[in-house]
């Protein structure tokens, strides 16, 4: 990007301690989609910057040579110009809407881009276009723009009452997916980790899995929370959470990882508004070595969709609210259940996940991923896994 590198040689230059200066830009449309037509079109184009030194985040909105001599306390000449490379570009609505369903949906459309300038370099990285929608059952869905457009239905929840007592639930790729990054994923963000907040403090190299399951974070992968280079301006690294059912690895940031040795490259913000810290971004898990396919005849409970997932660190559990799933007999479907609440025990005999496909297949939904008031996009894929002991809370 033209002119940041001179903007790098002006903070190297510097008496003060800048870590960093944070450009965004952000590019997004909305429409509504009632299955035949689109209505309600906005468009709005953002873009902000903001300074980082110690402890201190001062944030502007725009990114000009005012606004960034601003935050540097100096005169606005002797900012460097700089612009953007190219201008964002997203794809038509009724080219999106042309690949969706003939349902009601509420849909997103996003792309943006962000350049880190530090003393010791400069490090931009475009995301990738995310469409997000939201269906008539409040249900949130994303996915990279030009990969395959996932069922956007509803789920489909019965009238029959879950059973009692504890038994084993097979979950699909898409329970699956949201079990691991509320499992694995955020407890392994290093504020959580070294905060006491999560339930594997003192298991790294423990094996708390039955099963082989292998769970890492990539946000490398063709998925929603990819990136190159994170928001402090480091390169973007896959990392192994789970190994075989071992506890290996942490996500961090610079701060984490200079302080407790981990390696950074995972910080993520929501805008130059937030400081940055350590965020999952693309969680995919399957079992080494799994099944091609599911044993139905081993499960009581066929856990088709999930509408989110809670870990409760205080009582040793994970929730998963279950929007769609069928009681099971002999491997067949005896009654669709209405919506309820799984609880996941997590007790010192180690988690009981029995079995696993080998395959991840990509899930879209929840889609969002929640963390300190920051929403953002965060991609899943899982194959399917077999749940021993679980019970309905």
């Amino acid at each position: 990007m033209e002119g940041l590198t001179a903007l790098s040689a002006l903070l190297a230059r510097g008496k003060r301690a800048v870590r960093e200066l944070f450009f965004w830009q952000e590019l997004r449309l909305q429409f509504r989609w009632q299955g035949r037509q689109v209505t309600g079109f906005t468009a709005r184009q953002r873009a902000a910057c903001s300074l980082r030194e110690g402890g201190l985040l001062v944030a502007r909105d725009g990114c000009t040579r005012t606004q960034v001599a601003h935050l540097l306390g100096v005169k606005p000449h002797s900012v460097p110009p700089w612009s953007w490379e190219g201008e964002l570009a997203l794809p038509d609505p009724h080219t999106v809407a042309a690949q969706l369903p003939p349902i009601t949906l509420q849909v997103g459309v996003t792309g943006s881009r962000v350049a880190v300038v530090r003393p010791d370099g400069v490090f931009a990285c475009t995301r990738p276009v995310v469409v997000d929608c939201e269906n008539q059952a409040g249900e949130t869905f994303t996915w990279v723009w030009g990969q395959a457009v996932p069922p956007l239905e509803p789920a489909k929840a019965g009238n029959a009452a879950p059973p009692t007592g504890r038994l084993r639930a097979l979950l699909h790729p898409q329970p699956a997916a949201v079990l691991c990054h509320e499992l694995f994923g955020h407890p392994l963000e290093a504020d959580a980790f070294f905060s006491g907040h999560s339930p594997w403090v003192g298991k790294l190299g423990t094996r708390v899995v039955t099963a082989p399951l292998t769970v890492v974070d990539d946000p490398t992968a063709a998925l929603p929370g990819g990136f190159h280079h994170d928001d402090e301006g480091e390169r973007a690294r896959r990392k192994v959470l789970v190994a075989a059912g071992t506890v290996k690895g942490l996500l961090a940031d610079r701060t984490y990882g200079a302080t407790f040795g981990a390696e950074p490259g995972n910080a993520r913000r929501l805008s130059p508004h937030y400081a940055p810290y350590p965020r999952l971004s693309n969680v995919i898990a399957w079992v080494e070595e799994g099944m091609a396919d599911p044993p139905l005849a081993e499960a009581r409970l066929e856990i088709v969709r999930v509408r989110s997932g809670l870990l409760l660190p205080g009582e040793r559990a994970l929730l998963l609210s279950v929007s769609e799933s069928y009681l099971l007999a002999r491997g067949s479907r005896r009654a669709c259940l209405s919506s309820y609440f799984l609880r996941l025990p997590l007790d010192g005999s180690g988690l009981r996940i029995v079995a696993g496909g080998c395959s991840p297949v990509p899930a879209a939904e929840p889609g969002w991923c929640g963390k300190g008031h920051q929403l953002l996009p965060a991609g899943a894929a899982a194959g399917w896994l077999l749940l021993d002991r679980v019970e309905v809370a």
